[in-house]
């Protein structure tokens, strides 16, 4: 049965507040990382579509924003995780309520009875060459043995708005998983990264590597990464304190 969220820890919470940095002479903004809820999910994903497409570099040697199905494919994956209810949305506060968005976090539970992925019905070719990658990656090491957990908090993605880069968003949003975790009753997080940027900020946070798969290794599969700037993608975890 598919995992929920339980009634006893209600939508719209703020999981975290923080101060970000003065820029080019303009006071620091006060930011917020909350339940991204129901009205803030169409604008995340549009954002997602735009950026993170663009932006992630498998996206880009595979050629995916040339891809319509697998395009629609992968709205359709985001549309089903944030159903969930677990993703997080920063926005800039003013007088404590949230104001401008400024990024997010696709957080969803991956629990140990899950189904595995039909390969037959996945739609778009490029797509099922970066899913391949993405469960390759998450085959090689056993985070629910690991742990000894039945679930944890994974991600399908994380964006920041260009004009509030540098303000440590990313690191927060990974931090906030842990109250939210901690809250659902979730004991641990794992993601497999597949960007230099999200490896190095992982390791910030105190992520350690479960697995490394180098892109190299995916040609046995007839998956060419050859050029992707990154050389690998690292499957790395954290156990909630």
């Amino acid at each position: 049965m598919p995992w929920e969220r339980p009634a006893s820890v209600p939508i719209g919470q703020v999981w975290s507040r923080f101060k970000g940095r003065e820029r080019d002479g303009k006071p620091a903004h006060m930011y917020q990382i909350r339940d991204m809820d129901e009205s803030t999910r169409k604008i995340c994903l549009d954002m997602m579509q735009e950026t993170f497409i663009r932006d992630e570099p498998l996206c880009d040697i595979l050629g995916i924003n040339n891809d319509p199905i697998s395009i629609a494919t992968i709205r359709s994956n985001w549309e089903k995780y944030v159903s969930g209810n677990t993703s997080l949305a920063c926005f800039t506060e003013v007088d404590g309520q949230p104001k401008d968005l400024v990024g997010f976090n696709i957080v969803l539970v991956k629990s140990k009875d899950d189904e595995e992925e039909d390969f037959d019905t996945v739609q778009g070719e490029s797509w099922k060459k970066l899913l391949r990658t993405l469960i390759t990656a998450e085959e090689l090491y056993d985070v629910f043995e690991h742990y000894k957990v039945d679930k944890y908090l994974t991600s399908s993605g994380l964006t920041v708005l260009p004009e509030h880069r540098g303000q440590n968003i990313g690191a927060k949003l990974f931090e906030a998983r842990e109250p939210l975790g901690k809250a659902l009753g979730i004991e641990a997080t794992a993601t497999v990264f597949t960007a230099t940027a999200s490896q190095v900020l992982a390791a910030k946070c105190g992520y350690e590597v479960l697995a490394e798969l180098d892109y190299a290794e995916m040609k046995k599969y007839g998956i060419d990464l050859t050029g992707c700037p990154t050389p690998s993608a690292k499957l790395m975890a954290y156990k909630f304190k």
